[in-house]
């Protein structure tokens, strides 16, 4: 990507009308949709991306968020190709939300969520979003803001768990802790299989019963048809796997990976739960069948030439010992395989139509605190927690001095 040139600061969106002309004419030459032959090459595009891309970005997923829905919308920014998709709210328009642009810097997102904001003027778009792979940086953060940024949700977790997966498996599992080499001996010991399956109907089944059970309506997932269609696109295309693990002959435990590039990704898993009817529990008991999983897992990922296994959400670096978070027992058995955890700088909107996109923000944050909320969820009879990681939703304006 070229070298950041210097913008001036705008406080909402693309600031003055005037202001908004003169970045379409300077910026918008650097953003177009990507023509028919790219988008048959969108996989290459994106591997050919300054970061890699990663399995978002890639057409498979595009294909599964097709499935559910969604409409891709692809887009050449600063000649790398960047994948987008267009969300419809009622009354308020439409935005665009980006898994990219691949930047090397905030400056450089900075101006290229502007030039993608001009380019989307033209095109009935209220606002967009970006929520590239940069590191999370409270100085970044603060940056954003000063540019008329936002921080708003994001379909991508936050923060992960990266496995190295370089070298031998002695030399993968010494960089695990202790506790995770424990449990994978006692695993083999209780007598745990873990099986590398077809993604047929009924196995696509069973793991997503145990999914549904897993998520008790915490966490969104797609349908049944969809679920297996994806899981079946990805294994088609040679990008998936769909494992399940045994004790004592009964499926226990399973999970769908995927990959791209080098690397590997946690798609979707589950586990048989304790008590019917009460996600929150796990019912594995001392059998450490998620750890043979996790460790099957791997050992494929390495057969297809994968360095990076991406676990995919944990409570972030700050929140990893905070026993109240909704995530807290997740966040203690992914970091069992590695201590390091990646927090990305998450998504942040720019607006193109500032007032229809401020009204976007307000019933997006409602929506939030009434997920987020205690008392509404035990009426709802919903068991789900306040996420410490999301504590810029409440973020009070402050006041501005007298």
């Amino acid at each position: 990507m070229s070298a950041v040139r210097a913008t001036p600061p705008v406080r909402q969106g693309l600031g003055h009308k005037g202001e908004a002309r003169r970045s379409r004419a300077v910026d918008a030459a650097h953003v177009r949709f990507a023509d028919a032959d790219e988008i048959r090459r969108w996989d290459e595009l994106i591997l050919l991306s300054p970061d890699e891309g990663n399995v978002y970005r890639g057409s498979d997923n595009i294909a599964g968020m097709v499935l559910g829905g969604a409409t891709p919308v692809y887009l050449i920014v600063g000649g790398s190709a960047v994948t987008a998709f267009r969300v419809n709210v009622p009354v308020a328009g439409a935005l665009w939300i980006l898994f990219g642009p691949p930047v090397a810097g905030v400056h450089e997102l900075i101006r290229a969520a502007r030039a993608v904001a001009a380019f989307a003027a033209d095109h009935d778009i209220t606002a967009v979003r970006v929520r590239t792979q940069l590191r999370a940086n409270p100085e970044d953060a603060k940056t954003l803001r000063a540019q008329g940024l936002v921080r708003v949700p994001t379909w991508l977790d936050d923060s992960t768990v990266l496995v190295d997966l370089r070298g031998s498996e002695s030399d993968v599992q010494a960089r695990f802790k202790k506790r995770a080499r424990k449990s994978i001996r006692r695993a083999a010991q209780e007598g745990v299989t873990v099986d590398l399956v077809p993604a047929t109907d009924d196995n696509c089944r069973i793991l997503y019963e145990m999914l549904d059970a897993t998520s008790g309506g915490r966490f969104r997932i797609p349908s049944l048809a969809t679920s297996t269609a994806v899981f079946q696109r990805y294994e088609q295309s040679g990008r998936g796997q769909l494992f399940l693990a045994r004790h004592r002959g009964e499926v226990v435990v399973g999970a769908f990976v995927t990959m791209f590039g080098t690397t590997a990704l946690y798609f979707g898993a589950g586990s048989v739960r304790k008590r019917p009817g009460d996600p929150t529990v796990c019912g594995l008991g001392g059998s450490r069948a998620a750890y043979a999983l996790q460790w099957e897992i791997m050992r494929w990922a390495r057969d297809q030439g994968c360095e990076w296994y991406d676990l995919d959400g944990t409570p972030s670096s700050s929140t990893i010992t905070d026993e109240s978070h909704q995530r807290h027992g997740v966040g203690q058995f992914k970091t069992a395989f590695s201590e390091e955890i990646t927090d990305y700088l998450g998504a942040y909107q720019i607006a193109v139509r500032p007032r229809r996109a401020w009204a976007i923000r307000q019933m997006e944050n409602c929506s939030g605190r009434i997920d987020q909320s205690p008392l509404l969820n035990r009426i709802r009879r919903r068991p789900v927690r306040p996420n410490p990681d999301y504590v810029w939703l409440y973020r009070r304006r402050r006041r501005r001095a007298v």
